[in-house]
């Protein structure tokens, strides 16, 4: 034994069972084994709304981890707010609110595609846009993804009080898959 190993064995000695004591009383907030091993991700979701904010370099970071995953870019266009335009406002004005909504959809869903696509070429992209309720449409579809990319703004501006909206908490605590809020 050198040097260094019996300084280390005298500096530690009489841990190693306060080490086991300290696994024996966290093990609940310790991780498994089966814990340790990182998912495999095969299909993302990416959730997006007029809300939502852009997609930083964090989260492109993120995807260009996974080449080759299938994305789907989702945009929702929220039926209730249609509605309420209709029923206060007109038909006309609902309709316009409409065909804008469906135009920033179209801008913000080819701008996301065009940005991931520039972080890495392997991406199987596809991009949609659906009209209905904000949560149910995500919480329906989340199954057949490994994982939710979802802004924290989606379905609702946060504010200083409530970092996240209340849609993406709704969401958080219906899918059973893991959701990355950024």
């Amino acid at each position: 034994m050198g040097l260094f190993s019996n300084l280390i064995l005298r500096r530690f000695k009489g841990i190693a069972p306060r080490y086991e004591e300290i696994v024996r009383a966290y093990r609940e907030f310790l991780l498994t084994e089966e814990e340790f091993v990182i998912p495999k991700i095969e299909r993302i979701l990416i959730a997006l709304d007029r809300y939502s904010e852009h997609l930083n370099k964090a989260i492109l970071e993120y995807l260009s981890s996974y080449p080759g995953a299938e994305i789907l870019i989702l945009y929702v266009i929220d039926r209730e707010v249609c509605r309420l335009i209709r029923e206060t406002i007109g038909e006309r004005e609902a309709e316009l609110f409409r065909k804008r909504e469906l135009e920033q959809g179209h801008k913000v869903l080819k701008n996301i595609k065009k940005l991931i696509l520039e972080v890495d070429g392997s991406f199987s992209i596809q991009s949609k846009l659906k009209t209905g309720n904000k949560a149910e449409i995500i919480e329906k579809i989340a199954d057949q993804f490994d994982i939710i990319i979802i802004s924290r703004q989606y379905g609702a501006e946060t504010t200083k009080t409530h970092p996240v909206s209340p849609i993406v908490l709704r969401i958080l605590q219906n899918v059973k898959i893991p959701v990355l809020l950024y």
